[in-house]
């Protein structure tokens, strides 16, 4: 079986969120005995690097549209850049010898006009969840009403429809009751994780970026409140807080035993410098990858149900709702090392067992095979 996918963003081990999984992504399918073949737009925010050699990628890079020219088209076609010109040229192109063309995330929904190959699209969250509209004279609420009409046509458009976790499918089968809903998690490669060793000083940690709102109020809610619970109970413990714009927020508490760290070149090597991952967040919808790559690595995590959404870790996960009981539970992973590699080895074990390449991908395989049909 021939699969076409079209990528947002290279797949690269240390770029977004996006980008890891698409690594994981093409391995679980070419795993299967797949005939992959990726087409990712370089678009000119991308972070810098190559996709690794063994995977079939071909990329396109995507230049910046004039303003008035990209207003005039978001009013037909949402998100569309990547619809028009070289990159949606060479995804149609090579949809044409396949026998899926497979869209990642609502940003590539509109290249497969013109295509009669059998067509899915994948969203990874729905924006509306995420973030609050705000005011309406601030350029945060144009962008999200855009993402929004970007969403509702790829559902509206489409008959196959991918999710990567139980809330997202729930919501798009009540908006899509034409669609068939597909539930498959989000995976990473393993190789890139080593485990974690957990066994310097207690340290629990946090990592994210500041353009996404949901971890910047993590980061506020773990400064102004949870943190300082948990060093009620561990007076010795540190919290290291690593990502883009993170440091520079303004206005942060700065509690004792903090330490703002900023941009950091590998999320995988802050990961294992960690004792538990503690994610405060309080909206947010579809898998969160920080998540992901922590039990990816072995390490206890300390989080919300949105934090945890779409994620079954046995005891490897801990999900509180409230202030003091997520302080209490990073409290006792922190103070307990038999407690914390326990919880780490469960966490590990969940994400070979479900979240691995293989495993992850089989919801797609199978959903491919029946669209060929």
């Amino acid at each position: 079986m021939r699969v076409v996918l079209a990528l947002a963003q290279p797949p690269l081990p240390e770029g977004g969120a996006p980008g890891r999984c698409a690594v994981a992504l093409l391995r679980g399918l070419q795993a299967h005995g797949l005939d992959v073949r990726a087409v990712a737009a370089r678009q000119h925010f991308a972070l810098p690097g190559q996709p690794p050699s063994d995977l079939p990628v071909e990329l396109v890079s995507v230049e910046p549209e004039s303003p008035w020219r990209m207003r005039l088209s978001r009013l037909r076609r949402p998100r569309g850049e990547l619809g028009r010109g070289a990159f949606a040229a060479a995804v149609r192109e090579a949809a044409r010898e396949a026998d899926v063309l497979h869209l990642e995330e609502a940003d590539t929904a509109w290249c497969d006009e013109g295509v009669a190959t059998p067509t899915l699209v994948h969203l990874h969250y729905l924006v509306r969840r995420d973030r609050p509209l705000g005011p309406p004279w601030r350029k945060e609420f144009r962008s999200i009403i855009e993402f929004s009409r970007a969403e509702r046509a790829a559902i509206r458009r489409h008959r196959y429809l991918v999710a990567s976790s139980p809330l997202v499918a729930e919501a798009l089968r009540a908006a899509a009751p034409h669609a068939e809903v597909v539930i498959a998690p989000l995976s990473l490669d393993p190789s890139y994780y080593p485990r974690a060793p957990l066994d310097g000083p207690p340290t629990a940690g946090l990592i994210g970026t500041a353009a996404w709102p949901p971890t910047e109020a993590a980061v506020r809610r773990i400064l102004g409140h949870v943190w300082p619970l948990v060093r009620r109970h561990v007076p010795e413990a540190r919290l290291l807080v690593a990502g883009r714009g993170l440091a520079s927020l303004p206005g942060l508490p700065r509690p004792p035993g903090v330490a703002l760290l900023g941009e950091v070149s590998s999320a995988s090597e802050f990961l294992r410098g960690l004792s538990l991952l503690l994610f405060p967040l309080e909206r947010g919808s579809g898998m969160k990858v920080k998540v992901l790559e922590s039990i990816a690595t072995g390490l206890p995590v300390v989080t919300t149900p949105a934090g945890a959404e779409g994620i079954e870790a046995d005891g490897g996960v801990v999900v509180e709702s409230d202030d003091e009981r997520l302080a209490a539970a990073a409290a006792a992973i922190l103070r307990d090392e038999t407690e914390r590699r326990e919880r780490g080895a469960a966490a590990r074990a969940a994400f070979e067992r479900r979240y691995a390449p293989v495993p992850a991908t089989a919801p797609l395989v199978d959903l491919y095979r029946r669209m060929a049909r």
